[in-house]
């Protein structure tokens, strides 16, 4: 399963972008079905950019789906 989790969960290069507290990763380099997941995971919560998602927000989301909570699907 670690082999499976280490390709649906890639590591991300985290970046700054102005005038954002936060490191930010850049989603969209995700796999498909990963995306779909963390897209879903992402709804309703506040994100510095409009492509750019906090580093902390997928570190979570990894551990949750590493944990069980998530499924991809």
């Amino acid at each position: 399963m670690s082999v499976e989790f280490n390709l649906l969960l890639p590591e991300l290069n985290e970046f700054e972008i102005d005038n954002v507290q936060y490191k930010v990763v850049d989603p969209t380099e995700l796999p498909d079905r990963t995306f779909k997941a963390f897209d879903a995971y992402m709804r309703g919560s506040a994100a510095p950019h409009l492509v750019y998602v906090y580093s902390h927000d997928y570190s979570h989301f990894c551990m949750l789906v590493r944990r069980g909570d998530i499924t991809i699907t």
